[in-house]
């Protein structure tokens, strides 16, 4: 654990879980381990839904760290590798953050069709807010998309003809950076509709915003769906202070056009899953 995360009673208790459940691993017999997906967008609460995960006793949770034996480059290795962590896990439930992958979820469903998804999303705005100061770099590989240029990697593999054509009849030329991490959040979340994701019962959506009023009550039901045993504390320190962010930029006309209705389409279904 690093000494600068010493003061932070969340990193602590992840921490503690981690090495808890590490040890506690040794001294368990092998169960029926079902795998959890949690996907949608970086900056979409993804994280705070991983590190809940980490505070329940039932789960084994594989982040996208550097040195993971699960993933290289924000990536699954390979379904070798993924079917070995869950059947080598002593505990209930696997959960991994395949947010680079969620363009192939058909293919983990396919392969794990007893695995639950969890796919989070957030307010559009607040998500390329949150993008920007995050991410150095947020735009660039949509831009190349939008240019029809190569490169662009995972997100660019992500993105259907369909989604491709879209993008690149848009007039960029009075696009502002924050535009186009909108167009991020856009072409990301637009897979879930595209991947017909809407009509698996094993799939649903989680808004941010939900989660962060009221996460005693959300995070219940997640468990009860997911078949957890409910624990209050695994949500603990889940708070709304990046809820609903002011004076944010206004979006140039043509990419609200795309990101309005999909978010109001991602509100609706979600309101009927929960």
């Amino acid at each position: 654990m690093k000494l600068s995360n010493i003061k932070s009673p969340e990193k602590r208790a992840r921490y503690a879980a981690k090495v808890r459940k590490r040890i506690g691993a040794r001294f368990k017999s092998p169960v029926r381990t079902v795998p959890v997906f949690i996907t949608g967008i970086q900056r979409s609460g993804t994280t705070m839904l991983m590190n809940t995960f980490h505070l329940h006793e039932a789960t084994e949770v594989f982040d996208e760290e550097p040195n993971s034996r699960v993933f290289i480059d924000y990536r699954i290795r390979s379904d070798e590798i993924l079917d070995q962590s869950i059947r080598n896990s002593r505990y209930p439930f696997a959960c991994y953050k395949i947010i680079s992958d969620s363009h192939i979820l058909n293919e983990f469903l396919q392969r794990y069709p007893e695995s639950f998804v969890i796919w989070a999303y957030r307010s559009c705005t607040d998500n390329a807010d949150s993008q920007l100061k995050k991410f150095p770099h947020a735009t660039d590989a949509i831009r190349r998309v939008c240019d029809g240029r190569p490169g662009g990697g995972w997100f660019a593999e992500g993105c259907s003809e369909q989604t491709k054509q879209t993008l690149r009849a848009l007039d960029t030329r009075e696009f502002s950076d924050f535009d186009f991490a909108c167009l991020v959040w856009w072409a990301r979340n637009v897979l879930y509709f595209e991947g017909g994701h809407d009509q698996q019962t094993n799939v649903r959506l989680l808004s941010y915003e939900n989660t962060a009023r009221d996460p005693a009550t959300i995070m219940e039901a997640v468990q009860a769906w997911v078949g957890m045993p409910i624990s209050r504390e695994a949500g603990r320190f889940v708070h709304a202070r990046s809820v609903a962010k002011k004076d944010l930029p206004t979006l140039h006309p043509s990419v609200a056009a795309l990101c309005q209705p999909l978010e109001a389409q991602l509100n609706d279904k979600a309101a009927t899953q929960w």
